[in-house]
């Protein structure tokens, strides 16, 4: 994707919304750090693989996250330089933590975290989706687009880390768990990222903007818990999920190499391209 990120972007990138707009940065700065650790724990499950297309499907997926991160990193990069250095010491944590999980756990673990994490993207993406509109509306199209970008392909590869896990592993309980811990932790990482840069801006004193957020956060528990509960019933699949309609639209305009994707138009986002 041709994204280009202009040196003004700010952090509240959505005027309207701000808290939404710090609560998308504080999700986008665990990008860098979540997503190489997914890819190098689908590297170590693929020798594990046998059937040749989901082995060519886990590579796809690896190849969607390695341009997922480095995008975000890019944007990150740019919101650190209007005054967040204070974000230095979460990115420090976050590579800790996720060296320590790759190091200390099992491949079994660290697959059913890329499961479970995988299964949170796609409710998110749903989520997303469905309420675009309302989410995105009248905000920068660099970032809108970046974010329904990202959530766009995590629809597209919702079954890749869940059939690796199933193919590997299988074992229920140890899904569930890693579906739990993973939510949980990428929360916990978002969260710290977006109350380091309202409390360096003055909002998170400001009691308006401390109830928009909790607004904004059970708008996102509520909207994403249908589909991330079941994902965790036993005979849950992915596949069993539709795609929502945007997103197919979305795939098949970038098949046309169309430009404009990278560039939507915040102001009409009832169709990808108009």
């Amino acid at each position: 994707m041709p994204f280009v990120f202009n040196d003004d972007i700010d952090a509240q990138w959505n005027r309207a919304k701000p808290e939404w707009s710090y609560m998308v940065n504080g999700a986008s700065l665990a990008m860098p750090y979540l997503e190489p650790y997914l890819i190098r724990t689908m590297k170590k499950a693929l020798p594990k693989l046998k059937d040749p297309a989901l082995i060519q499907e886990v590579k796809d997926y690896i190849g969607q996250e390695a341009q997922h991160y480095q995008q975000h990193r890019k944007f990150n990069d740019l919101i650190k330089s209007k005054g967040y250095q204070e974000l230095n010491a979460l990115e420090e944590q976050m590579l800790k933590e996720y060296s320590a999980l790759e190091k200390h756990q099992s491949l079994r673990f660290n697959l059913a975290y890329a499961a479970g994490f995988e299964s949170m993207a796609l409710a998110v993406g749903h989520w997303l989706i469905k309420h675009r509109e309302s989410l995105f509306g009248g905000s920068d199209p660099h970032v809108a687009s970046l974010i329904l970008w990202h959530f766009v392909e995590e629809i597209e590869h919702k079954c890749a880390a869940y059939d690796a896990y199933q193919a590997a592993y299988g074992s229920y309980w140890h899904r569930v768990y890693g579906t739990f811990f993973a939510a949980l932790h990428v929360m916990k990482f978002s969260r710290r990222g977006y109350i380091i840069m309202m409390k360096k801006d003055g909002g998170w004193r400001k009691i308006g903007q401390r109830l928009n957020i909790i607004k904004y956060n059970l708008c996102f528990l509520f909207g994403t818990a249908p589909k991330l509960l079941h994902s965790l019933l036993p005979w849950h699949h992915p596949s069993d999920i539709k795609d929502p309609q945007w997103s197919v639209d979305w795939i098949h305009a970038h098949k046309n190499n169309s430009e404009n994707l990278a560039y939507l138009d915040t102001n009409n986002l009832i169709n990808p391209i108009v």
